[in-house]
């Protein structure tokens, strides 16, 4: 497997007045996942929108393998889950997988209950069963690296297991970077972690970096 390192760098967000971040960093490499932590407000959608040019920046840096990436084409490079919905709701299932160029069948042969979906608009699935969709959309979309934000929103807890285990899987052969509320979820499949807080990304070492930083209480 070839390795590559995607660095996100020097993210400057302001809205008016306010400054969101003035330091966003992040890293990933292929076979590794990556956590990105931050208590409500912090910055972490923000920094992934203008990672993936749906957000007007004052500044940010992108280069995969030391190689500065126009994000204009991002795309190729980087496929994302966002924090709201990433299919429309009153489009079929099916369809949406055709769009993304994903086997349907290859999702069911997978989950089985979905076989009754195949012709529903998203609509009619629960939340969590049709974040749970998206997700295997993004994750089976051809790129080497992807962003999953807020990946187990609305999801049972069965089903979070089911999301845990394909982020291991495709992990191996992809960089993938993953922000959630859910801290234990996220700990226990992450090979390393980063915490924002006032407008900077810091590494986490150890849980006190996420209690000095605000994250956690000691």
């Amino acid at each position: 497997m070839d390795k590559h390192r995607l660095i996100v760098d020097s993210v400057v967000v302001r809205f008016g007045q306010k400054t969101v971040l003035s330091g966003g960093y992040i890293t990933s490499e292929t076979g590794m996942v990556t956590g990105l932590l931050g208590r409500n407000g912090a910055g972490k959608s923000c920094m992934f929108r203008a990672l993936m040019g749906g957000l007007r920046v004052d500044n940010v840096m992108v280069s995969i393998d030391e190689k500065p990436i126009d994000r204009r084409g991002i795309g190729r490079y980087i496929k994302y889950l966002p924090q709201g919905r990433l299919i429309p709701e009153g489009m079929r299932l099916r369809r949406a997988f055709e769009l993304f160029g994903v086997n349907y069948w290859t999702f069911v042969n997978r989950i089985p209950k979905y076989s009754r979906y195949c012709n529903s608009p998203l609509y009619e699935l629960s939340g969590g069963e049709a974040r749970l969709a998206e997700l295997y959309l993004v994750l089976m979309s051809e790129a080497p690296f992807y962003i999953l934000d807020e990946p187990f929103t609305q999801v049972d807890p069965v089903s979070i297991e089911e999301v845990q285990a394909l982020i291991r899987e495709r992990s191996q052969d992809h960089g993938i970077i993953v922000t959630d509320h859910n801290y234990d979820a996220i700990s226990s499949i992450a090979d390393n972690l980063f915490v924002i807080a006032d407008g900077y990304t810091s590494p986490v070492r150890c849980r006190e970096d996420l209690v000095r930083h605000g994250y956690l209480q000691d």
